[in-house]
């Protein structure tokens, strides 16, 4: 969904990248497995800038799919999106990166 004002992460996109390096956890079994790619999951930005309905849309198994849920539910609020000058919830897709090196 497309509204006048997109939700953001407090601090913008180098925030978001910051809490994402600092919680993301390298699931052991993708070690193991030399698993990398993207972890696409989408969720909804409430009117009070809440998280919720975290599902993911393409995932790669061997626990990223699960790590990349986990890290998203227990993001802080966002600012919310904004219709006619009002919080609006709204779909948000975020592609998570998984780097095996």
């Amino acid at each position: 969904m497309h509204v006048e004002v997109m939700p953001e992460f407090a601090g913008g996109i180098n925030a978001l990248r910051q809490y994402m390096q600092r919680n993301l956890r390298y699931p052991k079994q993708a070690l193991t497995n030399a698993v990398s790619g993207k972890v696409f999951v989408s969720f909804t930005v409430q009117a009070d800038g809440s998280i919720s309905d975290v599902q993911v849309m393409k995932g790669l198994g061997y626990g990223t799919d699960e790590e990349a849920t986990r890290v998203v539910s227990s993001m802080p609020a966002w600012t919310p999106g904004r219709q006619n000058s009002r919080p609006v919830a709204v779909r948000y897709t975020l592609p998570i990166t998984f780097q095996y090196q």
